[in-house]
């Protein structure tokens, strides 16, 4: 298996991997979230000059993962896609090439707002969409934090794009993905696994859980 963290949360075993994606051994599930396929194609159709490949770079971290850790399932958290523009041909392409490749793998969808606005998805992409929200084994799964819900024992998310910055003597490291677990609600936040996406500072309080991604090394960090 891929090098990762293994944390113990509400009764499950999870593994934090450094490409941005969660690991459920039990279920042999890999979670990921706001992937934004399709991106760079969605802003050079506004005319903005931004290099390509972000989508097949981002699918090759997935690739890895998957293949790293034997998983069988794969669950999107939502913001598969960017917008409507971002389904260009060679994101098509990309992403049909990449579900060949893990013909094993079962594939779910859930929906983000940037789902909505995406619109349908390509007929030939194979994908069990599972609405707002997905349930197993007391997990829940969705795109936008919030209180975990009644009967789940921990709500799994995406949508904020999180990151931590270490700051000392007037210098910083920059902002750093991370996951976070955001213990007053019982929700654990995932950093956005696509490689053009933003990030967003947060401010845990003292009984969050932070865990920062380091040149895909995933660290432990106690918020102060």
């Amino acid at each position: 298996m891929q090098h990762g963290l293994t944390i113990d949360l509400a009764g499950q075993s999870f593994v934090l991997l450094g490409q941005k994606g969660l690991y459920w051994p039990k279920h042999r599930a890999l979670l990921v979230a706001d992937l934004h396929l399709g991106k760079d194609a969605t802003f050079r159709h506004f005319g903005i000059g931004v290099p390509r490949g972000s989508t097949k770079s981002t699918l090759l971290s997935v690739s890895t993962m998957l293949e790293s850790t034997g998983a069988e399932e794969l669950f999107v958290l939502g913001d598969l896609c960017h917008a409507r523009s971002s389904l260009s041909a060679t994101t098509r392409d990309a992403f049909a090439a990449f579900q060949n490749e893990h013909g094993g793998v079962a594939f779910h969808l859930i929906e983000g707002n940037h789902d909505r606005s995406a619109g349908r998805l390509p007929d030939d992409w194979r994908f069990n969409e599972v609405g707002t929200a997905f349930h197993l084994d007391g997990v829940t799964m969705a795109h936008e934090p919030a209180d975990c819900p009644v009967g789940s024992s921990i709500l799994i998310t995406g949508h904020w794009h999180p990151a931590w910055q270490l700051r000392h003597a007037g210098e910083s490291t920059g902002k750093l993905p991370c996951f976070w677990h955001h213990a007053a609600q019982r929700c654990l936040v995932l950093p956005a696994c696509g490689h053009f996406t933003g990030t967003e500072l947060i401010t845990p309080r003292n009984q969050d859980q932070l865990w920062v991604i380091v040149e895909d090394q995933v660290i432990s960090i106690l918020p102060r």
